[in-house]
């Protein structure tokens, strides 16, 4: 597993890998895509809160981007009132053609969110872990 820097390393990343749509699994305030606005990334982000204090702040930061989706519910290996299998909506979320990076920001969830995207697991460009300053790619 490769550590990866700030938002402006992890956008030039974005660019040279030509991901379009970057899904954002636990985004609590939306301090992740605020960043990855701010350093310049422009495709698509789909962000994932179930717990509504910090969906209204994902949501008050998408408000204006249209670019920018806020569903609410976190993603996993099954569904349940609060969480959604990626495998069961990745046609809804994913145009045809998008290469995706699936950011999850704690580690030891992503087995779980793994899992739930089936047989789209393939299908995902990139997978990040973490925070900034202690992102990793898998």
């Amino acid at each position: 597993m490769r550590t990866f820097g700030g938002a402006r390393d992890l956008v030039r990343r974005l660019v040279q890998d030509e991901i379009d749509l970057v899904l954002d699994s636990g985004a609590h305030d939306g301090g992740f895509g605020r960043a990855l606005r701010r350093a310049g990334y422009r495709g698509r982000i789909v962000s994932f809160e179930p717990f509504g204090g910090p969906r209204a702040g994902v949501r008050r930061a998408a408000s204006r981007d249209t670019a920018w989706q806020v569903l609410p519910y976190a993603l996993g290996d099954r569904d349940t009132r609060w969480t959604r299998r990626l495998d069961g909506m990745w046609e809804e979320v994913v145009a045809p053609g998008e290469r995706v990076l699936l950011q999850v920001d704690r580690h030891p969830e992503l087995p779980q969110i793994l899992a739930g995207a089936g047989p789209f697991e393939e299908d995902l460009t990139l997978v990040r872990t973490g925070v900034a300053g202690e992102a990793a790619f898998a």
